[in-house]
């Protein structure tokens, strides 16, 4: 699995298809701009659907869940990204 800091999300943010992992009462309390909601247990089940033309920057709010679903998406032949230290350390910057 690959990561990526935030300077590098921020050089390039068009770059990658941004997808929250955290439950949609977390995502709707706020994400990044343009991100999808895609539960990390709707991931574990298979039960999304995803493009696999561009690279895939997985967000959570500490990078633990996001983690473990580009796991599951990496075994699937996505281009996952994890973004360190998650949407929280985004705060601090």
């Amino acid at each position: 699995m690959k990561r990526i800091d935030w300077a590098a999300y921020r050089a390039d943010p068009d770059r990658f298809l941004v997808v929250d992992v955290r439950d949609p009462e977390r995502f709707r309390e706020g994400s990044l701009p343009g991100a999808v909601n895609v539960p990390l247990e709707a991931i574990a089940q298979k039960r999304y659907q995803l493009p696999k033309d561009r690279p895939l920057l997985l967000v959570c709010q500490l990078g633990q869940k996001s983690s473990l679903a580009a796991l599951y998406l990496e075994a699937d032949g996505y281009q996952a990204y994890v973004l360190e230290g998650g949407l929280g350390n985004g705060n601090r910057m």
